[in-house]
């Protein structure tokens, strides 16, 4: 379920109203007038959520879901739990989509600031101390002290730790932050995670209902970005250290006292362990799960999945030993190519 200090939900709906907006069909002997609440992740959601299935990784998750309904493909009903609704359609996460909107439609900006910069409601701990052109919003809470520097950005709903820094022209939005938390300047947290979805009509937008969860001991290096999750959250674990420029994508799950390089990019729900070392410059595609311990080199492009304790290197990443051995086994072949 979505945080309510960031989101506003509407609702609950009938079923078959939820069919109708997004263009799908309730399977036979469904009662349509079964009113549902929420929308929320197949692994999460409960009887009264609304939840979609379309990607064959997730068929223990689906088969399992304590979802109230699913939206999802003919080819893939058969794999639904008893006693969870389906509706079908052909392109489940546009639909997804569209009832996510329905749920949470977009809210204008809050402006409670009246002529100062920090909220009326705003709750600030002892020893809290503010630079000029800061901005705290509505319902943010921040611990005792934490220092925020000059044009930081604190979103509605945000809570920041105790004694953590926040550096100048940072913007906090859907997230909690942990305590002794560095920001350096122009990170942004919480913004948009990228999702779309083709339809006939273009790239549909994907609404971003989840936070972000930042861990005690955290630093976040300048113009490093964080993007909020889809349904679930975005996790920085404890003690992790973030160079400039990083991006970290949706749903991603970084584990404590990591270290991340900068220019390095983490796709949306990649799961990265404990005491993990990724190199400048490298990328990680979605949903790979990098084991505890692993370290990936420099430029290395992941591909798939790391085990525990294991050193990768190289496009696509592989065993660095290997990688070396292909280096050198190409280095004698174009010698040996070379004309007396």
């Amino acid at each position: 379920m979505p945080d309510s200090r960031f989101y506003r939900r509407a609702g609950p709906f009938r079923l078959g109203d939820l069919a109708g907006w997004c263009g799908a069909t309730a399977t036979p002997g469904t009662d349509v007038g079964t009113m549902l609440h929420d929308v929320a992740n197949i692994d999460t959601a409960g009887p009264q959520d609304i939840t979609y299935f379309g990607d064959p990784r997730y068929t223990v998750a689906f088969a399992t879901t304590r979802a109230g309904a699913c939206i999802t493909t003919q080819a893939f009903a058969a794999h639904a739990p008893k006693g969870c609704a389906l509706l079908i359609t052909s392109s489940p996460r546009e639909a997804f989509a569209e009832i996510s909107t329905r749920f949470y439609p977009e809210q204008p900006a809050a402006n409670s600031l009246g002529s100062g910069f920090i909220a009326a409601d705003a709750t600030l701990e002892p020893g809290v101390t503010i630079a000029p052109g800061a901005v705290i919003g509505p319902g943010a809470k921040i611990g005792q002290g934490t220092r925020i520097e000059s044009c930081a950005v604190i979103g509605p709903g945000v809570i920041v730790g105790n004694d953590c820094r926040i550096g100048s022209n940072t913007t906090l939005t859907y997230c909690i932050v942990g305590d002794r938390v560095v920001l350096h300047p122009g990170v942004c947290i919480g913004q948009d995670g990228f999702g779309f979805v083709r339809t006939a009509q273009g790239l549909k937008k994907v609404p971003q209902l989840g936070r972000v969860l930042i861990g005690d001991d955290v630093e976040i290096g300048a113009n490093s970005t964080v993007d909020r999750g889809a349904a679930g959250d975005t996790v920085i674990g404890a003690g992790t250290k973030i160079d400039n420029l990083v991006q970290i994508a949706h749903n991603a799950q970084i584990g404590e006292r990591c270290i991340i390089v900068s220019q390095a990019g983490v796709a949306g729900s990649c799961r990265i362990g404990n005491d993990v070392v990724i190199g400048g410059q490298v990328g990680v595609v979605e949903h790979v799960k990098v084991g505890d311990g692993a370290q990936i080199a420099g430029k290395a492009g992941v591909t798939r999945d790391i085990a525990p304790g294991e050193v990768v290197m190289g496009v696509p990443a592989k065993p660095i030993r290997q990688f070396w051995r292909e280096v050198a086994a190409l280095s004698r072949l174009t010698k040996r190519d070379k004309a007396p």
